[in-house]
């Protein structure tokens, strides 16, 4: 109820604004602003008959109407935060008279000038983002392990956290991302949570499963569970998690250490919405830490938890650095002071991250924080990008 009354505050009362204010500045003739309306209507009803109809529409429809209305979420967001500005000068103007009496900004051309270069810089900006979000960058960096690691000397991960497969990044362009983490040749893949967006039904309907079997690598496909593999929408219980090790022949780490390759430790944590998720130190007890240990955990809220427990290598997703601005100012902003001292540990809120995005050395720890491949919702990075992150590990010891 929380997600659709939001969703009604910004398809509605925010449109509403934007068509006000736009309505303002047109010329009073049909031939503009009958089309103009009409856009508006259009897209509501589009909005409407994808909420109330999901469960009936088909896969291509429903891919469809999600675009629609995620696109129109952050246009709207992006309009009304401008139009606002001009509404508070207006309002400073009328107050303290700041601009020279020529310009009168109740009057239609003003409002029309700025309403139109609001909406192409909204649109330019929208598209970047679309761009960034289709074109993802890879980071690559090189990392020592001070550990002996008797038959793997250097070794290379692909990391991706965050693919979000689903009605909205569709097996198009998980078919991309499949091309683009096999073209770093990997040693090995690691699915850092959030490997499904919100159903499984969407996954059956394109099998999904030809695309992630595709990845291959000599130390194998390995992924851990996100907050995303645990929302319940009325599903069997864990069935994203078992579509992913079933169907997309994933070896899903829970709560679970394996050793590769006699060599190194890979351990995975479930995600904090696991009711039964275990503490590191009982995870790791049988692990002998003469080898290097690597550890997947989706949520970065601890990192100390790996630091403590003697991760030589901490991955993480989760935060998609705030996807798109200002999120990703408030998130750096929000992490400067998480580190500054100045608040108590029972006044960090849950969205306060130690290291929101990139990397950091603790202790003798290799933390690294993904931005995430994919996306939730609006397909649009704004400020953020989308990565596929490459260690190239070596063992020295």
């Amino acid at each position: 109820m929380r997600v659709f009354f939001n969703a009604i505050i910004v398809q509605i009362f925010l449109s509403a604004y934007i068509y006000w204010r736009g309505w303002q500045g047109l010329p009073d003739k049909k031939f503009i602003k009958v089309p103009y309306a009409a856009i508006y209507i259009i897209e509501l009803l589009i909005y409407f008959i994808g909420f109330f109809t999901s469960r009936y529409l088909p896969f291509d429809a429903l891919h469809v109407f999600a675009w629609t209305g995620t696109t129109w979420m952050i246009f709207t967001i992006y309009m009304t935060v401008l139009l606002l500005v001009y509404d508070l000068f207006k309002y400073i103007d009328k107050k303290k008279k700041i601009f020279p009496a020529t310009l009168d900004l109740k009057a239609k051309k003003p409002r029309l000038i700025y309403f139109c270069s609001a909406l192409i810089l909204v649109i330019a900006v929208m598209w970047n983002g679309n761009y960034r979000f289709r074109h993802p960058v890879v980071t690559e960096m090189d990392l020592a392990i001070e550990k002996h690691s008797p038959d793997v000397k250097n070794l290379r991960i692909v990391v991706a956290t965050d693919i979000h497969a689903g009605y909205l990044i569709d097996k198009k362009i998980i078919s991309m991302y499949v091309d683009k983490i096999m073209e770093q040749k990997p040693d090995l893949i690691l699915l850092v949570g959030d490997v499904i967006d919100y159903d499984a039904k969407s996954l059956y309907e394109q099998r999904m499963e030809t695309e992630f079997l595709r990845l291959k690598a000599p130390y194998g496909v390995y992924a851990s569970t996100g907050n995303h593999e645990y929302i319940d929408i009325g599903e069997a219980p864990d069935e994203k998690i078992h579509w992913l090790s079933e169907k997309a022949g994933m070896t899903v780490l829970r709560d679970t250490t394996v050793m590769i390759a006699n060599s190194f430790y890979l351990v995975g944590r479930e995600d904090d919405m696991c009711k039964t998720r275990k503490e590191l130190p009982e995870i790791m007890q049988g692990v002998d830490k003469q080898y290097p240990v690597i550890v997947m955990n989706h949520e970065p809220h601890r990192l100390q938890e790996e630091v403590d427990a003697g991760a030589d290598i901490a991955l993480y997703g989760h935060t998609h650095n705030g996807q798109f601005f200002p999120n990703n100012v408030i998130m750096s902003l929000s992490s400067k002071l998480y580190n500054s001292g100045i608040l108590p540990e029972s006044m960090k809120m849950r969205f306060m991250y130690e290291l929101p995005f990139g990397y950091k050395k603790k202790d003798d720890t290799h933390i690294y924080v993904s931005s995430g491949l994919g996306l939730a919702g609006p397909q649009y990075r704004i400020g953020t990008i989308s990565e596929i992150v490459v260690l190239n590990v070596s063992f020295n010891k």
